[in-house]
Parts: C-alpha cells; sequence; structure tokens
C-alpha cells in the first residue's frame, strides 16, 4: 500500500484524487473547523489532526511514501497583495519544509506542492526559489508542471504543481485544454433566476465592452451559459461576463469579486442567477461528496479554496505513480 500524509488538507479533495490510483491517506492536517467538518463527513475523523502546522514537529508525523502540500495562496495573488513568503498564511509553507527536515531519513520519497500561479512570480520570483531551495537541501530533486482544470472541467483554473523526489525526476507534458467542454454541461437545470429589477441592475453595471458582448450573446440563435464575476471599479461593484462558455476561477466566497453567477442568454432572451452548490462541485469534480454538515456558503468557501478533483486524478496517475514505484 502507498502511504501519503497530506497537509492544509482542506475538505479532502487532494484524497479524493489519490484514492483514484489507490494511494492511502493515513495523516491529514488543517486548521479550519468548518472545512474538518467536510473532511470528516467524507473520510472519517482517524488520519484528521485538526490544528495549526506550527504546533507540529516531524515526530508526530506517520512513516509514508508521499506528502503533499496546498498551502494558502491567499499571499501569493492580489487578495494577499503579493506578499509572498512574507505573508502570514502563505509562509506556513516553510513549516511544512520544517517538518520534513524534523522527519530526517523518514521523511517521504517523493512530495508534491501546490498553489496557484503567482506562486512563480511572487516577490520576483524569490519565494519560489527559496522554496525549490528548500526542498533541495533536503535530498530532492525537483520539477513542476502547471496544469489547467479546464483540461477536465469548464473551468479556468492554473495551477502550479512542485514535485520533489529523492531520485530521478521527469514529468510528461501536462493534459492539452478541451474546447468542447461548456458550462452548460455543468448547469443545473432549474435554478433561483433573478427578478427583472435585480436583472436590470446586473446589465446597467456592465460596461459598453461588457454590454456589448452580452447583447452579441442575447442575439445567438443557440442559448448559451456563461460565468459573470463582480469586480470593484472606483469603488464601485461592476459585473463582468466571460468571453468563453466555461466558468472562472472558483474562489473562497468572501468579497465582492469571490462569489460568481451565471448568465443564460440567446434567442433575444438573458436570465442571471448565483452559481449553486451543487455547480460549484461539479466544477471541481467533486459532486459525489457530501456537504450537508456545514451550510451552502461555508461549503462553496471550502470548494472554492480546494484542488479539483480530476486534475490530481491525472497527476497521480501520470506523475506520482511512475515516481513512487521507482
Amino acid at each position: 500500500m502507498i502511504r501519503a500524509v497530506e497537509f492544509f488538507a482542506g475538505m479532502g479533495l487532494m484524497r479524493a484524487g489519490l484514492e483514484y490510483v489507490g494511494i492511502k491517506t493515513v495523516f491529514a492536517n488543517d486548521i479550519d473547523k468548518t472545512k474538518a467538518k467536510l473532511y470528516v463527513d467524507n473520510w472519517g475523523r482517524e488520519e484528521l489532526h485538526v490544528g495549526d502546522i506550527r504546533a507540529l514537529h516531524g515526530d508526530c508525523i506517520p512513516d509514508a511514501d508521499l506528502v503533499t502540500a496546498s498551502f494558502p495562496c491567499t499571499d501569493m495573488s492580489l487578495a494577499g497583495h503579493y506578499k509572498g513568503l512574507n505573508g502570514a498564511q502563505s509562509s506556513l509553507v516553510l513549516d511544512f519544509l520544517r517538518i520534513l527536515d524534523e522527519m530526517g531519513a523518514r521523511a517521504p520519497r517523493t512530495l508534491m506542492i501546490e498553489n496557484v500561479m503567482g506562486f512563480l512570480t511572487a516577490n520576483g520570483g524569490r519565494d519560489w526559489e527559496t522554496v525549490v531551495d528548500g526542498i533541495h537541501k533536503l535530498g530532492y530533486q525537483s520539477a513542476h508542471i502547471i496544469v489547467d482544470a479546464s483540461a477536465f472541467v469548464p473551468q479556468s483554473r492554473a495551477r502550479v504543481f512542485l514535485f520533489g523526489h529523492k531520485g530521478g525526476i521527469e514529468l510528461p507534458e501536462p493534459p492539452e485544454i478541451r474546447k468542447d467542454l461548456r458550462l452548460e454541461n455543468i448547469a443545473e437545470e432549474h435554478g433561483d433566476w433573478w427578478p427583472p429589477d435585480r436583472l436590470r441592475a446586473f446589465l446597467q453595471t456592465l460596461s459598453p465592452i461588457q454590454s456589448k458582448r452580452v447583447s452579441g450573446y442575447q442575439r445567438r440563435f443557440w442559448p448559451g451559459y456563461y460565468g459573470a464575476f463582480r469586480r470593484t471599479r472606483r469603488g464601485r461593484a461592476v459585473w463582468e461576463v466571460r468571453a468563453d462558455e466555461i466558468a472562472g476561477t472558483l474562489r473562497t466566497t468572501r468579497g465582492g469579486s469571490a462569489k460568481q453567477a451565471i448568465v443564460r442568454a440567446g434567442r433575444g432572451d438573458i436570465a442571471v442567477r448565483w452559481m449553486s452548490l451543487t455547480e460549484y462541485a461539479r466544477l471541481q469534480g467533486a459532486e459525489h461528496l457530501r456537504y450537508d454538515s456545514v451550510t451552502p456558503s461555508q461549503a462553496m468557501f471550502a470548494l472554492g479554496d480546494a484542488v479539483c478533483v480530476p486534475v490530481i486524478e491525472w497527476l497521480a496517475k501520470h506523475c506520482l505513480m511512475p515516481l513512487l514505484c521507482q
């Protein structure tokens, strides 16, 4: 049996992808109690340790073949003002490296670190170099790959995956983005579409370019589904609608630009509504999991802060298993 340890485990979507190839999670850690409810509801509480990674020591971690870390991305993005490893949240990846160091010869032979694209460029690329140098000092060789969830689901979600391995390492080409995936494929048939006054308010926030785009969608013979999200421009909330028929990156549902809406337009009509929990789950390849232990808003927050399951399944099959079976 191949054993895995997960740090920053969230609601357990990394585990969901790893189990696709038979990798067994023997220890998981996260500090968020709401995400922990979802984790326990789906995987049980036996392997989960809820608490601050800074309080963990290498002696606390069981022997394993693989270790993963989807460390907080906030400081690697605009939301965290690109503070990178200078930020309180993203700097926790350094505690991940500390724990591996404390494990010594027991440290897993293979590791995988996941984060947003800003991980590559934060602080002029110095943060990336710090983490890569850190895993090299621990005896790992490294390589990375960028995978976009739109190779599997209608969601634009590019993420960088940094691999470390105590041995030779070579990664395949990433999967190609699929052009046949559409938001309509995951949209619920029935939804709580906004009433006329709210729809008018939505349309009034559109810029001239956005308004022209939406009008073009309305004129199409076949109705289509489009992702929409709020931005703040000059202190005012405005809506933007995507130029393709997929969703933007699902984010944690806090702040004005986080929660996405769906626009249905065509044959002269237009309708708008918030994206549902079911649609969030489908876009993360996690519709088979349970969410009833928390509120829909809490579940959507957890999903927006998680990995995309089919991406992890692909990485497990094409990247991790060849390394783990060397």
